[in-house]
């Protein structure tokens, strides 16, 4: 029953806090739209910046990224990639609106969220950068390059496309689908884009 009502709480504070920012979104409107009262609400999150920092923790990427590199482990490189980019675009989308509204409030933020939002994003470089570490390991992927910059170039390129797409709405009518888009970036990441590359260096 607790669970179930943490559980509502939290997607209430990420309907609000997407529609309103941290901010604006106040605490007993959360409560109201979860249907508890606002003395349960600080009961399971004490304060309203644990609640907005649970609420990124709880909606972020890290779960199903370690839910994935241990099934895709012995997958094809190519393959996985394709689903861990898949999975990545598909957890920003969920949160969308709210991402667009960090990204612009996050300077006026309170430090403990500022931290606590970047330690997210460090958590996600750690766990992927282990997963390119023990590619590494096995031989698929060059040791010469550190496994977080693999980790950094990858969030990296599929992050730029979702801003590009979902957050600026540039919509590139004339260009490939999603799936296309995905194939392309990955063959980009693991390849290169230099001809020799795709002619073996002959």
């Amino acid at each position: 029953m607790a669970k179930d009502t943490k559980k509502r709480i939290l997607e209430s504070a990420l309907k609000l806090f997407s529609e309103k920012g941290y901010l604006g979104a106040a605490t007993k409107d959360i409560a109201t739209t979860a249907g508890v009262s606002e003395v349960t609400l600080f009961r399971h999150f004490q304060t309203k910046e644990n609640l907005f920092i649970k609420v990124i923790e709880h909606f972020s990427f890290l779960p199903k990224l370690k839910e994935l590199t241990l099934e895709l482990e012995d997958k094809p490189v190519e393959d996985s990639l394709k689903l861990l980019a898949m999975a990545f675009l598909e957890r920003l989308r969920v949160k969308k609106a709210l991402i667009r509204i960090i990204l612009s409030e996050l300077p006026r933020y309170p430090e403990i969220i500022r931290d606590s939002y970047q330690k997210i994003i460090e958590d996600i470089l750690k766990e992927l950068s282990l997963y390119f570490k023990r590619l590494q390991e096995r031989g698929l992927l060059r040791e010469s390059i550190p496994s977080q910059i693999f980790a950094q170039a990858f969030l990296g390129l599929f992050f730029s496309y979702f801003h590009s797409k979902e957050i600026k709405g540039l919509n590139f009518k004339e260009g490939p689908s999603e799936e296309e888009v995905i194939k392309h970036y990955v063959d980009i990441f693991l390849k290169g884009v230099l001809k020799e590359a795709e002619e073996g260096k002959k």
